[in-house]
């Protein structure tokens, strides 16, 4: 009996023994090799977008001014302050309208006044004043032309005999003081002195004389029958009055300032001296003060409607085709980068630019109703939804793999990553949608760790 509990147990042993060497020579499962991350394939919700760049505008912009020139009596608001379409913003001394509406007046009554002036002919007077100044500037053209007279001469040369009589009697007196011993030396310095006279007087009267015997000079004379012809062009003139050409002119004058009444009258109705808010905004730039004088058109202020504000972007012409009006845009602003605010797409250029050599279209982006401050030419990323598509298949970006065979993904299969190549559809900034290749709950790999020039990874292994 105790032999054959031995033998069994011994059969036992042998068995058991047998087991475990089996068991230890079966195949060990893979490991997924160290460093490598995965992410599991899903369903869900994706939207396709184009993203640009743009500024803040207002929808509505206008530089604000008064239309006629003036001195500003009151201001009503200041700037940054929010008024409302049809508010008074400032007051206006209206006295330069007054004064133009009297300058006109005044200068009609000067018109009309030579209107009648040019119907009226010229009087007997004024023909008879015109007729002698022709003949007077006749006779200076010929007394010109014929020279001196001989009483002219004659006075002339008497005018030498006088001198030299005065130069005898100096020259007579001048040797008396001279010969005398009671004369003092002024005395006698006075009597050369008045010969010396006497001497250039009778040099004087002898060239008078001899250019009595000269011919007029070619430009006096000119000079003489030009005003001849301007006096015979006086009489002609006067005696043509009234002249038809005259009478149109004077009547145009009239009517000039006629209309220059008008607008005067005009801008006195017109300008109450008042400026208002054309529309509901925001002031900015205003630069007005009671005491200020201001001229017609000079900018005041802007008015800026920041109720309603786009961001304009430029988008690539390979993009343009998806975009389309009423679109959603989600913006982020540098000034609060950390909101998100809401907007669509509201206008698009229909014609392109050409940008550094790329042609780009103008798309506006109207931003909905928001409590942020923004302002005007704040700086904003655009993300305009051209696509939604809901419970796709989707994979992470990362897992993303191209080669000249296609795009395909790293499928882990019992810790083994293996090649799956795949279609996809649209993506956006985190992930892609897969149309075929791929199926909710697989794992693929979406990165690897970065192996060194000696062939392992970076850290070990």
């Amino acid at each position: 009996m105790k032999r054959v509990l031995m033998l069994l147990f011994v059969i036992a042993v042998i068995a058991s023994s047998w087991w475990l060497y089996s068991r230890g020579r079966e195949p060990k499962p893979a490991q997924l090799p160290e460093g490598i991350r995965t992410a599991v394939v899903v369903r869900g919700d994706i939207e396709a977008m184009v993203s640009a760049t743009g500024s803040v505008s207002a929808n509505r912009i206008e530089t604000l001014s008064f239309p006629i020139s003036g001195k500003v009596v009151e201001v009503s608001v200041e700037e940054g302050q929010k008024v409302e379409k049809g508010q008074v913003l400032a007051h206006m001394d209206i006295e330069d309208l007054e004064l133009k509406v009297r300058q006109a007046k005044a200068a009609l009554q000067v018109s009309e006044a030579q209107l009648a002036r040019a119907k009226t002919a010229p009087s007997e007077e004024e023909i008879a004043s015109a007729r002698a100044a022709v003949e007077s500037a006749k006779a200076q053209l010929e007394d010109l032309q014929s020279g001196a007279s001989w009483r002219d001469k004659e006075l002339a040369r008497l005018a030498i005999d006088q001198a030299k009589n005065s130069l005898w009697a100096a020259q007579g007196n001048r040797d008396a003081v001279k010969g005398s011993q009671f004369s003092s030396g002024g005395q006698k310095d006075q009597a050369e002195a008045q010969v010396l006279n006497a001497e250039v007087q009778v040099k004087i009267a002898e060239l008078q004389y001899q250019k009595l015997f000269e011919k007029p000079k070619a430009s006096a004379v000119a000079q003489a029958e030009a005003q001849m012809r301007q006096a015979e062009a006086n009489l002609a003139k006067l005696l043509s009055l009234p002249s038809p050409e005259d009478i149109a002119v004077a009547e145009a004058q009239v009517e000039q300032a006629r209309v220059n009444v008008d607008i005067a009258l005009k801008a006195l109705r017109d300008n109450d001296g008042v400026l208002t808010a054309p529309f509901s905004g925001v002031l900015t730039e205003w630069n007005l003060d009671p005491g200020d004088t201001v001229v017609p058109n000079a900018p005041v202020g802007t008015l800026v409607d920041a109720d309603r504000l786009y961001v304009r972007v430029d988008i690539d012409e390979t993009e343009i085709g998806k975009i389309q009006v009423g679109q959603t845009a989600r913006l982020v602003l540098d000034a609060f980068p950390e909101e998100q605010i809401l907007g669509h797409v509201r206008k698009i250029d229909l014609v392109g630019q050409n940008l550094q050599g790329i042609i780009a279209y103008g798309v506006e982006i109207e931003i909905e109703e928001t409590d942020l401050p923004i302002r005007p030419q704040m700086t904003a990323a655009v993300n305009i939804v051209v696509e939604r598509k809901q419970n796709v298949v989707l994979v992470p970006n990362r897992a993303l793999r191209r080669d000249q065979n296609g795009t395909y993904v790293e499928v882990v299969e019992n810790n083994v990553p293996k090649r799956v190549n795949i279609k996809i559809g649209v993506n956006d900034e985190q992930q892609t949608e897969v149309l075929e290749g791929l199926e909710p709950g697989q794992e693929v790999v979406t990165s690897r760790p970065r192996e060194s020039i000696f062939g392992g990874p970076f850290g070990g292994g």
